[in-house]
């Protein structure tokens, strides 16, 4: 990236405080806070906060926030809007939102996701669907990648980088056999993605994963704030492993 670019990864909690003009975000059909699910209502959270945290980049950056009020969606339902510099992605899981944005002269594709999990799954079985029996070897073996100490961790590696690197380009989690992930090589292949890089966080509430577009081979990485107790706390950790894609 050049001077002129600009990458940072922002989370939050959805019930962190949200100044007063973004207390009436709209809700699904309009209807009444007290008649919406307690899916609904997680999800119109995470909605919201979303929102809040994009409208802060667009300030920061001086942006047009008329573009914010002209949210599109690709066919698969992927959100963006119209211009040739900026890209973004949300992911949300369970009271978690995290975005990743990025704007550059010649427009360069994102993608993140975040997994906060609720319980314990049989992760063997999941990477069954659609992992190779190598790459499946590999995330038994804890002398690969020794940092991620459970299964757990290794599972959400997997599952995370697959998702974060298919949603830069809006394609579903019907193509997670087709990404290539060796643990050992620490590389990502997929023909669903332009080259770049992917990093893993397995030290935050969550589990993260982000994409960004990168040609280079000189590693810059975005900061990555937390939006907490109305001020934005930059996260010092560094990335618990960086991947090449492509």
């Amino acid at each position: 990236m050049n001077a002129s670019d600009r990458l940072l990864v922002l989370f939050a909690h959805h019930d962190e405080f949200l100044p007063a003009e973004f207390h009436d975000f709209p809700t699904p059909q309009n209807r009444p806070i007290s008649q919406l699910s307690e899916r609904q209502l997680r999800k119109w959270k995470s909605q919201r906060m979303a929102y809040f945290l994009l409208d802060h980049i667009f300030e920061q950056y001086a942006l047009d926030k008329t573009l914010l009020k002209n949210i599109l969606r690709t066919e698969s339902g992927r959100p963006y809007i119209k211009s040739d510099q900026i890209d973004f992605n949300i992911s949300h899981s369970g009271e978690w939102v995290a975005i990743i944005f990025a704007i550059s002269k010649n427009k360069k594709m994102v993608g993140i996701d975040i997994e906060h999990p609720q319980k314990t799954r049989r992760y063997l079985d999941l990477l069954a669907y659609y992992a190779k029996p190598q790459e499946i070897i590999e995330i038994q073996n804890k002398n690969i990648l020794p940092q991620l100490t459970n299964i757990a961790s290794r599972f959400y590696l997997s599952w995370c980088l697959r998702e974060a690197v298919l949603k830069s380009q809006g394609v579903g989690i019907i193509k997670l056999s087709e990404v290539k992930h060796s643990l050992s090589q620490q590389t990502i292949h997929s023909s669903h993605c332009p080259t770049g890089k992917l990093c893993f966080h397995a030290d935050l509430p969550f589990y993260l994963a982000y994409f960004f577009e990168q040609s280079s081979e000189a590693v810059q990485l975005p900061p990555i704030f937390q939006w907490k107790n109305k001020q934005y706390d930059l996260i010092e950790s560094p990335p618990t492993l960086i991947y090449q894609v492509n």
